[in-house]
């Protein structure tokens, strides 16, 4: 289990009838300036080093900040972002980084991503309103998420899977708190990594949380974190957190409910391809003795997005 924070928050902002109508506000406002005529110039809100920056590449960022309202301040920093990104622009194509081929490699690896991204949400994934009976349902279906919440202290062992042998997991089964744990581990002289931290409810894995709901003091859960490590983790107490409404769980909810549809969808579209498409795999790729070439190692930068990209990840619970 990672017991790692998992940003909820909907991947993609949506904007409201009020928000909508105030961008179509700032475009016809943006087209008006100037009192010229012709459509291309009436579009251009911004030029840098007489390259233009138009109405839409404004609303995308702007769409992007999820801004409750479009002020004067938010548009001024959407532009500000908007000029600074087209004079780096500026600057790499100076640098012909455009003809980098590690750049035209990564630009190919975008394009198929949206080529992907763009058809299945034009063409696999369902077009269906979640309803709010949907909604209710689910609510009452996890009350640990949502009307029922606790905080857990955990304090967890990580430790090697080879190392769970079936005398430690029997003597494992009869433990009752973390000192016992510690014991068990240490009787068989096995090397692990502790540390304490604090979960709430939506970063526990949605298998895991009718069990943690009726958690006590001193329950250990077992979890496999990958081939090699197993993650020990001992309930040292239990705190009761402030309830969330249904009013308030609802986009959360909705948002979730959404993204597993997507994914069903997905699964079920690509096992009907794979089934009718003709897919020959490598002999060289698929030999035992097989291994990819060693990644590069990541720059700061691509650390960075690396994190972020892991925060937007398809949610395990609300």
């Amino acid at each position: 289990m990672n017991v790692a924070s998992i940003d909820t928050a909907p991947s993609t902002k949506r904007w409201s009838a009020n928000r909508l109508l105030t961008c179509l506000v700032l475009m016809t406002a943006v087209s008006a300036c100037g009192g010229k005529s012709d459509g291309k110039s009436s579009q251009v809100v911004a030029t840098v080093n007489d390259e233009e920056i138009t109405v839409m590449q404004l609303n995308r960022v702007l769409q992007s900040t999820g801004a409750s309202e479009v002020t004067s301040e938010v548009t001024k920093r959407a532009l500000d972002a908007l000029t600074s990104e087209e004079l780096l622009v500026q600057a790499a194509l100076k640098a012909k980084i455009d003809r980098d081929p590690a750049f035209v490699q990564a630009l190919e690896q975008s394009r198929r991503q949206l080529l992907a991204q763009f058809f299945a949400e034009r063409s696999v994934y369902p077009k269906t309103v979640v309803t709010a009976q949907e909604v209710a349902d689910y609510y009452r279906k996890e009350p640990l998420l949502f009307a029922n919440r606790k905080t857990f202290r955990l304090t967890t062992f990580e430790t090697g899977k080879s190392d769970m042998t079936a005398a430690v997991r029997e003597k494992l089964d009869q433990v009752k708190s973390v000192d016992q744990v510690r014991g068990v581990l240490d009787a068989h002289a096995i090397k692990y990594v502790t540390q304490m931290i604090s979960v709430a409810p939506e970063r526990l894995p949605l298998s895991e949380l009718s069990a943690f709901a009726n958690a006590k003091v001193g329950d250990l859960f077992i979890n496999q974190q990958n081939e090699d490590k197993v993650l020990l983790m001992s309930v040292t107490s239990i705190e009761q957190d402030v309830p969330l409404t249904l009013e308030r769980a609802k986009p959360m909810i909705e948002e979730y409910l959404r993204n597993s549809r997507n994914k069903q969808a997905a699964a079920e579209y690509l096992k009907h391809a794979k089934a009718t498409a003709k897919i020959v795999l490598s002999e060289k790729v698929t030999s035992p003795k097989y291994a990819p070439a060693a990644a590069p190692a990541p720059t700061a930068a691509a650390e960075a997005a690396a994190v972020d990209v892991s925060r937007h990840k398809d949610p395990v619970g609300i």
